[in-house]
């Protein structure tokens, strides 16, 4: 059996002469026409605001030190600091920054839209909010109007900047007041404690004894571990549905230790709850402290939470329209368009 030749080639190159001329010349005064038309679309200009991304470790400019003072930021909003960059890209797609810069340039006029919902998806539309390749934020914004597009390209840096020192600010206060609130509590229970060791070995005729007393340290060991044991022993029971082995274990631990305490006098033994519950208020009262001095110079900071690389400055050349780019789309989407038409247009070929 004989290849048939193709003779697709041939009527290729044929139907080519017959329109190629004609259709090229049409898409090319397609494309002029386009490129011209083009020239009615207003020139735009985008600029660009590049800012660091949150450091934790850098909170309160190295005034708290270690791991819980690089985290303050994050405690008094509330986040993990592993999330604070969504804060950033949050705050700067949020309603609330679109609505402030609508106001703040008055764009309700300039975009000349009959309310400010209106004017706020304009002033969406024109930005474009985005992590870089290196992991900054970058907020570019594009206006026909250069100087525009980056005023409102560094407004975005400037609100959230504001918008993150307040609520970090307010947050702090309100944690310090908090912490004030506890730590005058505690000093009252402690105290309460103490008024309570000293009355009971006023009445008891005891000697006064402090942590020292290595049989009330003892007692007050063992009472320690007694409530450990017996909070796990709990735990475990309601989890077991059958035979525990810990369970067991545990019980046999917390009757031990009973038994040792109730070979302690009486006295000791009480002196040793009181001494014991004075550690814990103790205890909770240095934390507090802490806390409440971490707070309070966190409220006092004045520093900016926002670090920008690059600040936008009025473009020198315009990012929109593409005018070549229009024009050669134009000639190509004409010069396909030629060419089916023509083709479609000729007689089919006859049969012989």
């Amino acid at each position: 059996m004989h290849a048939v030749p193709s003779t697709a080639s041939p009527e290729l190159a044929s139907f080519l002469r017959r329109h190629g001329l004609r259709v090229v010349v049409q898409a090319a005064i397609v494309g002029a026409a386009a490129g011209l038309l083009s020239l009615l679309i207003p020139n735009k200009f985008t600029a660009a605001t590049v800012m660091l991304p949150p450091n934790p470790q850098a909170d309160l400019g190295g005034m708290l030190s270690g791991a819980a003072g690089g985290m303050a930021i994050s405690r008094a909003l509330g986040i993990d600091a592993q999330n604070e960059i969504d804060v950033y890209l949050g705050v700067l797609r949020s309603d609330h920054m679109n609505q402030q810069l609508v106001r703040r340039f008055e764009l309700q006029k300039v975009y000349k839209q009959k309310d400010i919902e209106k004017a706020g998806k304009r002033l969406k539309a024109n930005t474009g909010i985005s992590l870089t390749n290196e992991g900054f934020v970058k907020v570019a914004v594009t206006e026909p109007d250069r100087q525009l597009a980056a005023d409102l390209a560094n407004a975005y840096a400037e609100e959230l900047d504001q918008f993150l020192r307040l609520n970090t600010n307010t947050s702090a206060r309100h944690r310090r007041e908090f912490m004030d609130q506890r730590l005058t509590e505690t000093e009252s229970a402690l105290a309460s404690v103490e008024d309570s060791l000293r009355d009971y070995q006023t009445r008891s005729r005891l000697p006064l004894l402090g942590a020292e007393s290595q049989a009330s340290s003892a007692a007050a060991e063992l009472l320690g571990q007694k409530v450990q044991r017996e909070l796990e022993l709990g735990t475990l029971r309601k989890v077991s549905t059958g035979p525990n082995s810990r369970v067991e274990q545990l019980q046999e631990e917390v009757d031990q230790i009973d038994r040792q305490l109730n070979r302690i006098p009486p006295a000791t033994t009480e002196i040793a709850r009181l001494l014991r519950n004075a550690k814990i208020q103790e205890r909770i009262l240095l934390v507090l402290t802490e806390e409440r001095e971490r707070a309070r110079l966190l409220e006092l900071k004045t520093m900016g939470s926002v670090d920008v690389v690059d600040h936008a400055g009025p473009p020198l050349h315009k990012s929109q329209p593409h005018r070549t780019l229009i024009a050669v789309a134009a000639f190509g989407l004409a010069l396909l368009a030629g060419l089916g038409l023509a083709r479609l247009r000729e007689p089919p070929p006859l049969e012989r």
